[in-house]
């Protein structure tokens, strides 16, 4: 497989726990949902206790939006998420994905432009730093809407972080029935991380497949997806993780036919 498969921290900021599960399971790699409370020491340490493990970084911050229309606020979320990357940067880490209409805003809150100025600012700080920015895909907001991921995406020049869960459930069905394909195509070439599981639901978060269909398209295309070595199982129980790896494994060994990808 040319895929790191990785988890995330289901035992939130107990990285000895994480990494003796992930080396016991065979897992390559951690996709690390940063606490914003933890000390810059104590987030070191951490990552120094990750290290036979390779580590990229998650940055879902309530209150955090570089798409504000107030300059103050979208200047202070801004701040917060470069202070993030240079702590990235010190841990010798090289990957984060962040986001845009994230949690609880109102469209009213939001304005295109300051977003699209603000991610650009971070990108280009992240190439100074040797960190590569990712935008992830949301259910809701500017990113459910695959075209203008794309603006946003192109404009600023930031990398991709593609969830299969989101892209599911969003409202942006064409008339064929198609969005995957729609964030997949056009930034084939940008698409470094993919969150993978098969739907989000109302209060129950992310959903496991039940079985390889539920998956299988979005996988395919994924697969052949050159940019994308970085596929994070992004649940947090146990049993799912272990069937969904399971479920990537098959697939690995041929016994799924695979589709091909077009234009």
């Amino acid at each position: 497989m040319n895929h790191c498969i990785a988890i995330i921290n289901i035992f939130d900021q107990d990285a000895r726990r994480l990494l003796d599960f992930a080396l016991s399971q065979g897992f390559e790699g951690i996709d690390w949902t940063i606490d914003q409370r933890q000390s810059k020491g104590d987030f070191l340490s951490s990552m120094e206790c990750l290290k036979p493990l390779e580590v990229r970084f998650h940055c879902p911050f309530q209150g955090v939006e570089i798409g504000y229309a107030d300059a103050p606020r979208a200047a202070s979320s801004l701040a917060v998420l470069t202070e993030t990357m240079e702590r990235i940067a010190m841990a010798g880490r090289k990957h984060m994905t962040v986001h845009t209409g994230f949690g609880r805003i109102s469209q009213e809150e939001l304005d295109f432009k300051r977003a699209v100025q603000n991610l650009t600012t971070l990108v280009r700080r992240g190439a100074d730093l040797g960190v590569i920015v990712s935008l992830e895909n949301l259910a809701s907001q500017w990113t459910s809407l695959p075209e203008l991921f794309y603006e946003l995406v192109q404009q600023s020049g930031a990398g991709v972080t593609l969830d299969i869960g989101h892209a599911h459930v969003c409202a942006s069905r064409d008339v064929e029935g198609r969005v995957f394909e729609r964030y997949l195509l056009p930034n084939r070439s940008r698409i470094f991380n993919a969150h993978i599981y098969h739907t989000e639901a109302r209060g129950e978060g992310h959903v496991a497949p039940a079985c390889i269909e539920d998956i299988h398209d979005r996988i395919e295309l994924l697969a052949k997806t050159p940019s994308c070595t970085w596929w994070v199982i992004e649940l947090r129980n146990t049993d799912d993780i272990l069937y969904t790896r399971e479920l990537l494994n098959r697939r690995c060994e041929g016994q799924f036919q695979p589709i091909s990808l077009s234009m």
